[in-house]
């Protein structure tokens, strides 16, 4: 049941997953509507280079959920992230032979969209969304194509980014009479949604090669290169990093004033020791020498990350823009998303 649809989620997963500049570690999320009521989407903990067939993904009623956006009363007094979250847990649908997994946390704005979704996090793309000229840009490098575009302010992954989704997707709906196929995501990453499978491939590879070439990058994004000298110790071959980093006067806190996005306060921020050792991520500025004190697969998704980080932070350098961090405010939301208190403060704001 539902081959076709799998072998398209399969598809559309790799299609991404298998490049650092697209996404990085664990980052990104795919989705397949399967009829009028399911969808399979990724599962919480995979990379989208291990989305097949038969695993990585979960099925959950996807209407279910739809309709719990659309009718949400943000006037009580409740910890949304935790009690949709929670909702999406209850619409779980076990597919024959396909192992019982847990939802992406995004897979709310998933079921508003269309059949087919790719949020990835590309280093292009985040060019944009980590400048404040990007929405400008946006506008500019899309104005005239057949699709629409949408810029979404940053606001905290979950619940309420899926809520602020719905209401930019309802105004352009409104306004220019078209759903939105392609959307930005402020410091955080790009959404393309189509009804047709090949689609929302090429699409999501236009929109990326349009910055390219509006930006006029003409180098190829730098090959990963870690090397393992053991089970608790790898070192990055990586010379653009190096290269970066060699007689750059900074220290830990760089990371934290330059906060770009959530995935690199959860894979780097807090793991990352300057000119010393002893943290899973050690960086010396004198000789540009990166070293990791972890297996190879954590080392990996860290090298991942800190190549895509410092990549748009060169990239905006480089193109004369200026870097949108997010706020101190926003980047306690990451790593206090177990709060329930927090939580529920910052979500109230939206009924403001």
């Amino acid at each position: 049941m539902f081959d076709k649809e799998l072998k398209e989620l399969e598809a559309i997963s790799q299609a991404v997953g298998n490049f650092p500049d697209m996404v990085q570690g664990g980052g990104g999320n795919t989705s397949v509507k399967l009829d009028g009521e399911l969808m399979a989407v990724k599962a919480s903990g995979f990379k989208l280079s291990q989305i097949n067939s038969v695993n990585g993904f979960v099925a959950v009623n996807y209407r279910n959920i739809k309709n719990y956006y659309e009718n949400v009363d943000l006037a009580l007094d409740t910890d949304f992230e935790k009690e949709s979250v929670e909702f999406v847990k209850k619409n779980i649908v076990e597919l024959e032979g396909i192992k019982s997994l847990r939802p992406s946390v995004e897979a709310g704005f998933h079921s508003i969209m269309k059949k087919y979704v790719i949020h990835t996090h590309p280093v292009y793309a985040n060019i944009l969304c980590c400048s404040h000229e990007g929405r400008e840009l946006m506008e500019r490098i899309f104005a005239k194509k057949p699709y629409e575009c949408i810029w979404i302010p940053y606001i905290n992954p979950g619940f309420c980014l899926t809520l602020k989704i719905k209401d930019e997707i309802d105004r352009c709906m409104k306004e220019k009479g078209k759903f939105p196929e392609v959307i930005f995501l402020e410091n955080h990453g790009l959404v393309v949604t189509c009804d047709e499978f090949e689609k929302s491939m090429s699409l999501h590879g236009e929109v990326n090669d349009l910055i390219i070439a509006h930006l006029g990058i003409k180098d190829k994004f730098p090959a990963i290169e870690l090397e393992k000298k053991n089970e608790t110790l790898c070192i990055s071959r990586n010379s653009y990093l190096s290269e970066f980093f060699r007689g750059r006067n900074i220290g830990p806190e760089f990371f934290d004033e330059i906060a770009l996005y959530p995935d690199q306060l959860v894979y780097l921020n807090g793991n990352i020791s300057i000119n010393g050792s002893g943290k899973k991520l050690n960086i010396n500025t004198k000789t540009g020498e990166i070293t990791y004190e972890t297996g190879f697969a954590e080392a990996l998704t860290m090298e991942e990350t800190l190549m895509g980080y410092v990549y748009v932070v060169a990239q905006i350098e480089k193109n004369k823009l200026h870097i949108k961090t997010m706020t101190p405010k926003e980047a306690d939301f990451i790593k206090n998303w177990e709060s329930e208190s927090y939580r529920k403060s910052l979500v109230k704001e939206l009924t403001r």
